[in-house]
């Protein structure tokens, strides 16, 4: 596929922007949505620098690499660590914590395709950078 590594980082530039402008928009209901208890005072800010400002600021660097298309494997390699960490933590949450349902395994089978597309684009941009000698 020849364009797969500009779509993959445009929807994942739109998925990060979007969950980070939901969370600011309205914070109490995002977090309902992924049954996340603000449960003390500090939660909001937490919630709010992770769901909010995180993501907006990789929706950022995402954007960036679009438009710096050299920058693209490096993209590419740092999005598919993120799903790896994303799905390591769920996994280890589900395993140890809650169990399995349907809405954490959904997520966690995105997660290992994200990763496998992220890398699979990061080894094919990869081969095409200019070796330095």
């Amino acid at each position: 596929m020849r364009n797969s590594g500009t779509i993959y980082l445009i929807l994942n530039a739109l998925v990060f922007a979007i969950i980070g402008v939901m969370a600011f928009a309205n914070p109490a209901a995002f977090a309902k949505t992924i049954d996340f208890a603000l449960l003390a005072p500090s939660a909001m800010p937490e919630f709010l620098a992770t769901f909010g400002g995180l993501m907006l600021a990789i929706a950022a660097a995402i954007a960036l690499a679009l438009v710096f298309r050299r920058h693209r494997p490096t993209a590419f390699l740092l999005l598919a660590m993120a799903y790896a960490g994303f799905g390591g933590g769920r996994l280890v949450g589900m395993l140890a914590h809650s169990g399995f349902d349907w809405r954490n395994g959904l997520f966690f089978a995105t997660e290992v395709l994200l990763i496998l597309w992220g890398v699979a684009c990061y080894l094919h941009g990869r081969d095409k950078r200019p070796q330095a000698s």
